[in-house]
């Protein structure tokens, strides 16, 4: 006669079967946990949604890489990078038409920073890019401790452009007219979570390279997807 199975024996296979459900369900979870950390931290690469227009630029409109500047014309690092860093960018990635050159408005520094907000603006409303470059130029050229008197402001302007142009923007100035493009700024800024300037973003993406040699890469990798 066959014998029958024990109640033992079978008491230990279903405790077995469940114990490899167990692991299976485990591995699985772990698989998923796994899965949404790599999609989270691949999501921190991200491009992010940024609104070009309207905004002063040098450069083919139409380049493959956009680069974004916040800056604020009172911050020592701001100038630093305009004096060291921007030349660099000029020659190798904005006049080779890998890449346009944006700047935005972060004003943080005290109440001049806002004040070379708004003149800048109205610069740009009225002059365009070219004017607005060549504010921005000569601007970034003077002692940060110079404060930024309405008078300053025009003596700097009218170094570049005639004195009709320079009534012309201060008009726009002392109407207000620039409020609206700075506040559109420094909202962007806030939504980028920039803390601090200068911040730099090439296509969309934080920069968060050490120097430009960095920064030539990381436009170089934005061209290649690009294409």
């Amino acid at each position: 006669m066959a014998k029958k199975k024990s109640a033992g024996n079978t008491s230990q296979a279903a405790s077995k079967a469940s114990k490899v459900i167990v692991w299976v369900v485990l591995a699985i979870v772990l698989l998923v946990v796994a899965l949404v950390l790599i999609n989270s931290y691949s999501g921190s690469d991200d491009a992010q949604d940024i609104d070009y227009s309207n905004q002063p630029f040098l450069g083919d409109e139409n380049a493959p890489v956009k680069i974004v500047e916040f800056g604020d014309y009172k911050c020592i690092h701001c100038q630093e990078f305009h004096h060291n860093n921007f030349p660099v960018i000029d020659q190798e990635l904005i006049e080779t038409g890998k890449a346009s050159f944006y700047f935005m408005n972060m004003p943080i520094i005290n109440a001049d920073s806002k004040k070379g907000a708004r003149f800048s603006e109205a610069v740009y409303q009225v002059l365009g890019d070219d004017g607005f470059w060549k504010f921005h130029d000569v601007l970034f050229a003077e002692d940060l401790n110079t404060s930024f008197t309405e008078e300053f402001l025009m003596d700097k302007l009218r170094e570049v452009v005639s004195d009709e142009e320079a009534e012309e923007v201060l008009q726009v100035y002392q109407d207000n007219g620039t409020d609206d493009a700075v506040s559109t700024d420094t909202e962007l800024a806030k939504e980028l979570d920039v803390q601090g300037t200068p911040t730099i973003f090439v296509n969309g993406k934080l920069f968060e390279g050490e120097d430009m040699n960095d920064l030539i890469e990381m436009v170089d990798e934005e061209t290649q997807e690009a294409n």
